[in-house]
């Protein structure tokens, strides 16, 4: 039974771990994946107006292996990182567990000895995913705290819910997602991603529209008219 989650973990050498440690009044998002692989370019918002460099931040972080000032305004700028190899992620579990991270952003640390981590949403199939994901993290040596659990127990033409996400939509959401398509102001048009997908414009505008409405129905109408209770929450440790 799907379940949407909010999770906040940590570690040494997560995403960003140095460049979160020596600048503590930057704040980080994923902007451009729903999942952050090592072995590509993802793009992240950094907000900040303190001291310190930025780019002298990522240039000495050891889980960053390049990283390329994208677009900038006053107090925020897009960045294209990559990830060292050794860096520990957790993003790459949720894809391989059917699920898809819906937010992803930086968190500050628990205590002042911990590091700074975290804090994402996630989309997975059912709790043993949670469970496994959970189990891995614990495992490397995370901190992992599972911070909000609902669980989604009905599904229905109107409101499909996640585990009506087709492929064909996924993909078309991650491409969209990725090029810009939801940025203000667009980074490409449906003609683009048609071209990119080897699809039309229309295909494109469709499944863009199909799977956003599974994922609001998922992981925003929580309750629904006529609709049993099926939501649940749980604060603690995973």
């Amino acid at each position: 039974m799907a379940i949407i989650t909010e999770v906040r973990f940590a570690h040494e050498d997560s995403a960003l771990a140095g460049t979160l440690s020596a600048l503590p009044a930057l704040e980080a998002t994923v902007v451009s994946e729903t999942s952050t692989d090592p072995d590509g370019d993802y793009h992240f918002r950094f907000d900040y107006d303190g001291d310190g460099s930025v780019r002298e931040a990522l240039a000495a972080d050891h889980t960053v292996c390049e990283a390329t000032a994208m677009r900038e305004s006053e107090s925020s700028r897009l960045w294209g990182i990559e990830f060292a190899s050794e860096t520990k992620l957790l993003a790459p579990l949720v894809t391989a567990e059917s699920g898809f991270v819906l937010d992803a952003r930086s968190a500050p640390p628990e205590t002042d000895l911990d590091p700074r981590g975290w804090h994402e949403r996630w989309l997975l199939p059912d709790r043993e995913a949670l469970h496994d994901i959970w189990q891995h993290a614990r495992d490397e040596g995370f901190t992992f705290d599972v911070l909000e659990l609902h669980q989604r127990g009905r599904t229905d033409a109107e409101y499909p819910g996640p585990d009506a996400l087709t492929d064909q939509q996924r993909e078309a959401l991650v491409a969209a997602y990725r090029e810009g398509y939801f940025t203000e102001p667009r980074e490409t048009s449906l003609e683009e991603l048609a071209d990119s997908l080897d699809i039309s414009a229309s295909a494109v505008r469709g499944r863009i529209n199909r799977g956003l409405k599974a994922l609001v129905g998922a992981g925003l109408v929580l309750n629904r008219p006529d609709a049993d209770a099926d939501t649940g929450s749980e604060t603690g440790t995973g």
